[in-house]
């Protein structure tokens, strides 16, 4: 199941290839433009439109952070300032540190399996290792209120001008620029707001990013590695793999082959469907569906077992 140097770097080479920067570009297009097409139809007086609009935005906003996750590996542009410019844009909605989330990130490349792992979104129980009760667990990964908080801590110790925790002074200073950003961007959107009698801060945002967009967030990191063997250095192992649709693949921007974004981390998005098709039987955890992921964790844990899908090949 695992693999070996030389096969590793014979699939390295073979896989070798710059980011298509007019595909990152479309991609960035099109989410901006949704997102300000939801934006007006939330701020609509008919109730069913404005709804749409508040469904559509948070859609985009949990869209933006898997773009940025993207972004972040340097595999969206060829430009790594380009990559940084819309890496901060799209993280910018859901109060996403791009510096920050770029650091740890790639600290969880590089440690996942050993203690040192460290996610930057956190849930409580991350892993789905019952170290919580159900009802505290669904509370903190769909409410994201712990990713909340770190915001509100790291604007304040943005503000004082302090270093951040672990990082360097140059990373510290990018993760500062990052909030100082955000929190820029939340004063005019609340100035708007003030201007439009307290409608677009409510409605164009804060509802969106509540309801929508937090919740959907979480439900598309969590068959990233839960339940997986994250005990283990091997990314056939300690991730998952999931067969979707064209629409949820775009959607969450080809998270869903996880196993394959791990084993090689700076492959394009666009080309990871082509590496699926290559090491998919050694997979150990396989989804034909989201579907049938979340059947399993639903029903798999009311019995307290969690199995292999049917269709992994060991």
């Amino acid at each position: 199941m695992s693999i070996d140097a030389d096969e590793f770097r014979q699939l390295a080479l073979e896989f070798k290839s710059k980011p298509n920067g007019c595909v990152f570009g479309m991609k960035v297009t099109l989410w901006v433009l949704l997102t300000i097409w939801g934006v007006e139809a939330a701020l609509s007086s008919s109730w069913p439109i404005a709804v749409a609009g508040t469904l559509l935005t948070g859609l985009m906003f949990a869209h933006g952070v898997e773009l940025q996750h993207q972004a972040l590996h340097n595999t969206g542009f060829q430009s790594r300032l380009l990559n940084e410019i819309a890496g901060i844009a799209l993280g910018a909605p859901m109060l996403v540190s791009f510096a920050l989330y770029q650091v740890s990130h790639l600290r969880h490349h590089r440690h996942l399996g050993t203690p040192k792992n460290h996610e930057f979104f956190e849930y409580g129980d991350q892993y789905g290792r019952g170290g919580l009760s159900a009802v505290r667990h669904v509370f903190l990964r769909f409410s994201m209120i712990q990713h909340y908080w770190g915001f509100l801590a790291g604007t304040a110790r943005a503000l004082l001008i302090r270093r951040f925790p672990g990082e360097t002074a140059p990373v510290s200073r990018r993760i500062r620029r990052d909030h100082l950003v955000m929190l820029g961007a939340l004063l005019a959107v609340g100035a708007i707001s003030h201007f439009l009698g307290g409608k677009f801060l409510l409605y164009g945002w804060l509802l969106p990013l509540l309801l929508v967009a937090a919740p959907v967030h979480a439900l598309i990191e969590l068959p990233e590695h839960y339940r997986c063997d994250t005990d283990s250095t091997d990314s056939f192992r300690n991730s998952r793999s999931i067969r979707s649709t064209p629409f949820l693949t775009w959607f969450t921007n080809g998270n869903n082959l996880h196993v394959e974004h791990h084993l090689l981390p700076g492959l394009p998005i666009e080309r990871l469907h082509e590496l699926h098709e290559r090491i998919a039987p050694r997979i150990k955890y396989l989804c034909p569906t989201y579907v049938s992921f979340l059947a399993e964790v639903i029903f798999g844990r009311a019995r307290g077992t969690f199995t292999e899908p049917t269709d992994a090949v060991a």
